[in-house]
């Protein structure tokens, strides 16, 4: 408690004091004490500490509990953008994707192609949508003409394709330029066709393209989900195995009974020459004879 709070009821009692007529001191000083009162109902004389620190307004906490959605245009008209970049977040169809953007899932509006914004209505799609679209070059306005052509990158630089060289079927030498191998079997599969070339360097020698023998090398991926999607694979891969070994056999005896019908066709048309030629010969003996007819001679023999 301050001291400065204390003077005037000091003051008051010594004052009390004085004016009464006690020939004591000290019983005057008592009954004086005995008068000041000090308790909670006395503010002057209890006293009171007040802030030394200026009070300062309310805190309220941010709730933490919401996290932000940050919707909104994320990219202005006439801005650069690449492949992939959001353009504008949104929830439901305020904007619709225009040329060369897409949308997702979660109505979030992006870019397919490399380019620069432009924000258009369309009224030859709808009259009341609102479209967002990448042109390729900053001074473009969207919506094209209706027949106007179709503007495309394909991400690749624009660069004139020189016609294919024709070459002739025969070299200067007089041989092929390029030989077709076919497969073998009755209907031999395309990925058994080969084709070789002939040789630039003067060699008169056939050779296969590198790019072609790179077709050749097949790689057996071994990332598979489980056992039993292995397994899977190992059938499948057996089951084809075993189809094209039928395959193969079915072709075998097929193009072995061709050669056997060749060869008894072949045997039967040299009997029958034969027999034309001895009936020739057996008629002429008897003319030139009298009718005496030659010896007979023996069939020719054929090898099966």
């Amino acid at each position: 408690m301050r001291i400065a709070q204390l003077q005037r009821p000091v003051a008051a009692a010594v004052s009390g004091i004085s004016r009464t007529a006690h020939n004591n001191p000290m019983q005057q000083l008592r009954e004086s004490l005995g008068q000041l009162s000090i308790g909670a109902n006395n503010a002057a004389v209890e006293g009171r500490r007040y802030a030394t620190v200026k009070a300062q307004g309310a805190y309220k906490l941010r709730d933490s509990g919401t996290i932000p959605k940050k919707l909104g245009a994320k990219k202005s008209g006439d801005s650069y953008v690449i492949t992939g970049n959001i353009i504008y977040k949104q929830r439901g169809t305020i904007w619709f994707p225009g040329e060369n953007c897409g949308m997702g899932r979660d109505h979030t509006i992006y870019s397919l192609t490399t380019g620069y914004v432009k924000y258009y209505r369309d009224p030859a799609k709808h009259p009341k949508r609102q479209y967002i679209g990448v042109v390729f070059d900053k001074n473009d306005k969207l919506p094209y003409p209706v027949h106007a052509m179709r503007k495309r990158r394909l991400n690749m630089t624009a660069a004139p394709i020189p016609p294919p060289r024709v070459e002739p079927e025969l070299s200067a030498s007089g041989i092929p330029t390029q030989v077709v191998r076919q497969g073998y079997g009755r209907r031999p599969h395309p990925r058994d066709e080969r084709i070789i070339r002939l040789r630039r360097d003067g060699s008169y020698a056939y050779a296969e393209e590198s790019w072609r023998l790179g077709t050749l090398v097949r790689t057996d991926k071994r990332k598979m989900g489980s056992r039993r999607v292995a397994m899977r694979n190992r059938r499948r891969k057996a089951k084809a195995i075993a189809l094209e070994m039928r395959a193969e056999r079915e072709d075998y005896i097929a193009r072995r009974k061709e050669a056997l019908d060749a060869i008894r066709a072949a045997k039967a048309k040299r009997m029958r020459e034969y027999r034309a030629r001895q009936a020739a010969d057996k008629a002429a003996a008897a003319a030139a004879a009298g009718g005496v007819p030659p010896p007979a001679s023996s069939p020719p023999k054929v090898d099966a």
